[in-house]
């Protein structure tokens, strides 16, 4: 292999090792300019865009040890760029799904792989459905604490009668005391 194809294959892989997940879309159809709007909304989404070649894509793949089975070789037919994750996988994907939304479904989303696992353009389009990171740890956090807040009443409830039964007895005497 040359050596400008390996330093790209090399470069690949870098970026696949680093990765929370990728995104394999077809750019075809896309204006420089939109090519450019894509790559600075994926930089503020902690993101890569990458267009590559597919051959030197899943050699890169190889040596980052991802396997490829013959269903997802089907992903690398033409031109192909990848968008890496560096952060919030799911976030990328829901930016690419609104950008292809956008600009008349381009780039199309052809899959990705996130969490170790290969997933196809429409688990993508899934994907960018759900709430964001953040919300979805506030709800987690909301389940765990509403059982723990329930406790804590059903526990203070005896205090709080037995508070209450006190105050009606002084109330009480001291209505007969008057």
């Amino acid at each position: 292999m040359r050596p400008e194809k390996e330093y790209l294959v090399e470069e690949i892989t870098s970026q696949l090792k680093e990765s929370t997940g990728f995104f394999v879309t077809e750019y075809l159809g896309l204006s420089s300019e939109k090519l450019n709007s894509l790559r600075a909304e994926c930089a503020k989404n902690s993101c890569r865009f990458l267009v590559v070649k597919n051959k030197l894509f899943q050699r890169a793949l190889d040596r980052a040890g991802i396997n490829v089975d013959e269903q997802t070789k089907k992903m690398f037919v033409q031109s192909s760029a990848v968008a890496f994750s560096k952060e919030d996988a799911i976030a990328v994907a829901k930016m690419l799904i609104k950008f292809s939304k956008d600009n008349d479904d381009k780039p199309r989303v052809k899959g990705g792989f996130v969490e170790s696992s290969w997933c196809s353009s429409e688990e993508v389009v899934d994907f960018s459905k759900l709430p964001s990171r953040e919300v979805l740890l506030a709800q987690l956090m909301g389940t765990l604490k509403s059982p723990l807040t329930g406790f804590v009443s059903v526990l203070s409830g005896p205090l709080r009668n037995f508070t209450y039964a006190l105050k009606a007895i002084a109330d009480k005497k001291e209505e007969n005391n008057s």
